[in-house]
């Protein structure tokens, strides 16, 4: 998963091999997640807008940015790329070929004038059947391709003023207009899913997993019972930008602090700026002592508290 496997799978991509399918979705939060409703609009020559869409990958979003594992903590201007079997994103890829298999076909009309719920985005999904030879045997499985865009291509007469060439005179188009850029906010090609636009992690519900991620966490440290005001912490962690950080969760880190004697503790956690209250536990009753256990236990420190550099261990600067 990275920038130059993303560039190689558009550039042999040829849309010119795939059925085609113009889908638009609109979107619900419920107690359960997010959930996307799926209808398709019949369309001609949807290969020529995949061919566009890919051409503005490769030639402009993908000129000055690079492709990393994907995690709510990584910069904006990189993207986010999970493989198709990601646990994180698994679910939700499932249910969206599912909704676009079993969708409705709806009248371009219908999506203007509120027949069906507006869409808040769109997607060209493309399917390659397997390829056999002569025998019958299948020499290439089929593949799946999803270009995504979180927009809402169409205009409503009652938004704007539609009007098109008749002739030698202009005439009014009460039709619905589609309007398109060739911007891709997600990518499924090759079995990976290219997540281009920060916005669109919404949508297969990533943020919402990384509070159920932290909660577990939180869960683990009360077990522990390594922390003197948990509730503190609790209420600390589940704030602004240290929910994502539990995706980066160490246990190892939280077993060893378990296993060290009150003054060993002491010792070892100083060097972090963590102090121990009255019962030997990590002082959690202040909130900057909070993110500092936070940034220790996600492996936010400059080094790896327990000298794992050699193994590869991933260790991030706190933010």
């Amino acid at each position: 998963m990275d920038t130059h496997s993303l560039v190689q799978a558009l550039q042999a991509l040829n849309p010119k091999e795939y059925d085609w399918k113009f889908c638009l979705y609109s979107y619900r939060k419920s107690r359960d997640g997010a959930q996307l409703s799926w209808n398709h609009c019949e369309m001609e020559e949807i290969a020529r807008w995949v061919e566009q869409h890919a051409r503005f990958l490769l030639e402009k979003t993908l000129l000055d940015r690079v492709v990393t594992e994907y995690s709510p903590l990584i910069p904006k201007e990189e993207i986010g790329a999970l493989s198709q079997g990601d646990p994180q994103i698994r679910d939700q890829i499932g249910d969206v070929l599912l909704g676009i298999a079993g969708a409705e076909t709806k009248a371009p009309e219908d999506f203007a004038n509120g027949v069906v719920n507006k869409p808040v985005g769109y997607a060209f999904y493309g399917l390659r059947p397997e390829k056999k030879d002569d025998a019958g045997e299948v020499f290439e499985p089929a593949r799946e391709v999803i270009f995504l865009r979180r927009a809402n291509p169409f205009i409503s007469g009652a938004k704007a003023l539609l009007a098109v060439g008749k002739g030698d005179a202009v005439a009014e188009a009460p039709s619905p207009l589609l309007k398109f850029t060739p911007q891709t906010d997600f990518l499924l090609v090759d079995g990976i899913s290219y997540l281009i636009s920060e916005s669109i992690a919404k949508d297969f519900d990533l943020e919402t997993r990384a509070n159920a991620v932290c909660a577990r966490r939180l869960e683990q440290i009360n077990e522990a019972d390594v922390a003197g005001s948990y509730e503190q912490l609790e209420l600390v962690a589940l704030g602004g930008k240290h929910t994502k950080k539990f995706l980066e969760f160490d246990k190892e880190i939280l077993d060893h602090i378990a296993s060290l004697s009150i003054n060993s503790r002491a010792d070892f956690l100083s060097v972090y700026g963590i102090a121990l209250d009255a019962d030997g536990k990590m002082n959690s009753s202040d909130p900057e002592q909070c993110e500092m256990i936070i940034d220790l236990l996600c492996g936010r420190t400059c080094t790896d508290v327990l000298g794992r550099l050699a193994v590869g261990v991933n260790i991030k600067p706190r933010e």
